[in-house]
């Protein structure tokens, strides 16, 4: 099955790490069909900011914290990203 771009919860997240842009994707799917979002993310990221997404971390649905506002909490992403926390489905590596 492939996976659509409907499929993913686009209220994901990007953050920079060691000069790299990674994009912290919500995606409501198998681990299976992860790697499919890949190309639709790094597409969407070049065409509508003009900028290479270095890394793809697919994470389930709730993961990204958001706070008593609704704003992304980037920093906790990022620091849960960096102590290896996230427990991602699928994390791609553009490099």
């Amino acid at each position: 099955m492939t996976v659509h771009v409907s499929d993913v919860v686009w209220c994901s997240a990007v953050f920079t790490w060691s000069n790299l842009l990674v994009a912290v994707v919500e995606l409501e799917s198998s681990e299976n069909e992860a790697a499919d979002v890949i190309p639709l993310v790094t597409s969407a990221v070049l065409e509508e900011q003009y900028q290479v997404v270095g890394v793809v971390v697919v994470v389930d649905p709730g993961t990204v914290p958001i706070n008593s506002r609704g704003e992304k909490q980037r920093m906790h992403l990022r620091d849960g990203f960096l102590s290896d926390q996230l427990d991602p489905v699928f994390v791609a590596y553009n490099m």
